[in-house]
């Protein structure tokens, strides 16, 4: 099963995922990514629309990258 790592991109700070989550394929990597960033916007700090969330793979290279939008 290959291991997905999910990073937080803000203007001046990066959140590294160092361990990442092994998950079965792309499309669950991107359903991790939309849940997580539901959750992390109902927390202080996690609201700001220009934060992004960075998805790459083991050999990261990057699966894709989600902004932290309203309604989202």
């Amino acid at each position: 099963m290959p291991r997905y790592f999910f990073t937080i991109h803000r203007e001046h700070q990066v959140e590294n995922d160092p361990d990442g989550l092994f998950l079965p394929d792309e499309a669950s990597a991107l359903s991790y990514a939309e849940r997580t960033i539901r959750e992390l916007r109902k927390q202080s700090g996690y609201n700001d629309p220009a934060l992004m969330m960075m998805i790459t793979n083991e050999a990261r290279q990057t699966v894709s990258s989600l902004p932290f939008f309203p309604g989202q």
